[in-house]
């Protein structure tokens, strides 16, 4: 009984308990700071693997600012064909139905949700919100940049926080949960793009225009879990309705379809290859990340999943059952 105290009382699980403890206080007290590090953190995961065999070939320093470059870049390059395929579409659609456009503006300008918005000073707090916004991304992202260029000398200096005979210990699980938050990147990136050629492949055979466009909104939307495929498929029925109920039923069909390859194929295999976490783990995470923290906990609600349980494992049952 008291050998079993003694290694419930270790300092690894201490550590952990209080690391837990204060983790959450930041959840609860400082939810969107503590999100947004968080985010930054799962980016860097992922970068770093690329960091890390590129620095095999110039410095680290080269190495992270061309991936952290192209990782801008690739973001830009991904939302900027919807931007221009969307108003270019949306332009023609307003061309075609000029009737719908008025109807719109006037349903718009005379909603009493929009008055109550202009006299309530809403416009200002918009504003604001946006600024906040503006300046979390541009926080998130000099974040991001710092955690893959200094990432041993962070790493060297959160060490110093435990004995020194745990450290060799706890950087090995440091680097299996680097290693696991990386996989979630891979696997959420898979899982949408599957979605996304599924749609667009569909609708490219019923002959829709507006095919490239809405496979590059499923598939972004996708990352929003059960919200974001919702609103993907209004999306899709709302462009495609002109064109006739039974291609309506067909668009609904073959998104329903999407999501059924995906939920039951792609994100079982991927899922679990990379992350090998049960399903029912990420749906408890999925229910608590969006009930308390929004969208953005939802999104990374299997990140979150991925290393609670590497800590939980690493630090606590192993020790258990040793």
């Amino acid at each position: 009984m008291e050998n079993m105290f003694q290694k419930i009382g270790n300092s690894q699980n201490i550590i952990f308990l209080l690391g837990v403890i204060i983790y959450g206080i930041c959840l609860f007290t400082i939810t969107d700071i503590a999100l947004m590090f968080f985010v930054t953190y799962v980016i860097a995961c992922a970068l770093n693997p690329l960091v890390d065999k590129l620095e095999k070939k110039c410095n680290r320093n080269v190495a992270a600012a061309i991936v952290f470059g192209g990782f801008i870049g690739g973001l830009l390059l991904m939302f900027l064909p919807i931007i221009i395929i969307g108003g270019s579409e949306l332009a023609h659609l307003a061309a075609q139905y000029p009737q719908y456009v008025d109807k719109v503006e006037d349903f718009i300008m005379n909603s009493p949700v929009v008055q109550e918005f202009a006299k309530s000073g809403g416009l200002i707090e918009s504003i604001t919100s946006i600024s906040k916004g503006g300046l979390y991304l541009f926080v998130a992202l000099i974040f991001t940049y710092f955690l893959i260029v200094d990432r041993d000398k962070i790493l060297n200096a959160i060490m110093r926080f435990f004995p020194k005979n745990s450290r060799e210990r706890m950087r090995e699980i440091f680097l299996i949960s680097e290693q696991k938050l990386s996989s979630f990147v891979s696997g959420q990136f898979i899982a949408s793009a599957s979605v996304g050629i599924i749609v667009l492949v569909g609708l490219l055979l019923l002959g829709v225009d507006s095919a490239v466009i809405l496979g590059c909104v499923s598939a972004v939307l996708d990352i929003v879990p059960i919200v974001g495929p919702a609103i993907a498929l209004v999306v899709c029925i709302a462009v495609t309705y002109k064109l006739g109920w039974t291609i309506v039923i067909l668009v609904t069909a073959i998104f329903l379809f999407a999501q059924f390859a995906e939920n039951n194929f792609v994100k079982p295999y991927v899922f679990g290859k990379f992350m090998d976490l049960h399903p029912i783990v990420i749906y408890i995470f999925l229910f608590v990340c969006a009930k308390y923290f929004g969208a953005v906990g939802a999104i990374f609600a299997p990140a979150i999943a991925a290393d609670a349980c590497v800590l939980i494992e690493e630090l606590y049952l192993k020790s258990m059952d040793e």
